[in-house]
């Protein structure tokens, strides 16, 4: 099946590979689409596509759904899935979410058209995974340290008073165990990067209540990916005495790292 004026092709990911990848036990793809299609474009690059018809994918109904944040999440959740079963097997570029073109035609020859830069961003990605790595202070232990100082003093004892006391004593004792870890936080990234071959590093803010001090992608080869492993335990149990929880996820497609390769 072809897309058609109902339908448009849904691009999910590029796949490199000597021979046509396997759709066996592929995942279903965004809800309302067709089954996963391969699509040759040639010189061992294959092009992962779906049907979606326009009603629900054109840029209008897209458009008006971006601020459901339910509605997005699901089709981005499908796209991930699509994307990750292939970057299992097989080295992989994804795509954006979203990314969609009025026929299978139109896809390959966008493709082709780019291919200068697909093959450098396939080669830059080829033997590689990209973890996360955050590092979030310990609120346990901010609430901990909060508890054995004393109380200030309120003049009247009010209660909205103290409240607003008990907040600013409690960011005072973050922002002293940030001062304090600041140092070792950087130079746990430091060490993790330098067993990168890529890193992306984004600005940190508040989390899920915690305050969130390192977001970081970094592309490790697989050949240095049990050093690295290694080294992040280590440095997870230096920040946990210092008050701060590293956790490190992947592997991932290389989503951080496809679009920089000019």
């Amino acid at each position: 099946m072809t897309a058609t004026r109902e339908t448009g092709t849904y691009l999910y990911c590029l796949v490199q590979a000597d021979r046509q990848p396997s759709l066996g036990g592929a995942p279903r793809g965004l809800p309302g689409t067709g089954p996963l299609r391969l699509l040759d474009a040639g010189d061992d690059l294959w092009l992962v596509v779906g049907d979606a018809p326009l009603a629900v994918y054109g840029s209008e109904p897209i458009d008006r759904n971006l601020h459901d944040l339910e509605w997005v999440g699901v089709r981005a959740a499908a796209h991930a899935r699509a994307v990750e079963y292939f970057a299992r097997r097989s080295t992989t570029l994804p795509m954006k979410l979203f990314t969609l073109f009025t026929s299978d035609e139109r896809a390959v020859t966008h493709v082709r058209g780019d291919a200068a830069r697909v093959r450098r961003v396939l080669a830059r990605v080829h033997g590689h995974e990209e973890w996360g790595v955050r590092v979030r202070l310990d609120a346990a232990l901010v609430r901990k340290r909060t508890a054995r100082r004393p109380a200030a003093a309120t003049n009247g004892g009010r209660a909205g008073t103290k409240f607003l006391l008990a907040k600013k004593q409690a960011r005072d004792v973050a922002r002293e165990v940030l001062r304090e870890g600041r140092a070792a936080v950087e130079e746990a990234y430091e060490t993790l990067a330098d067993l990168a071959d890529g890193t992306r590093r984004r600005p940190a803010g508040e989390l899920e209540g915690t305050r969130l001090v390192l977001d970081a992608a970094l592309l490790v080869p697989a050949g240095r990916l049990t050093s690295f492993k290694r080294v992040a335990r280590r440095a997870a149990t230096t920040l946990a005495a210092r008050g701060y929880r590293l956790s490190l996820t992947g592997p991932w497609p290389a989503y951080n790292f496809v679009g920089d390769a000019r």
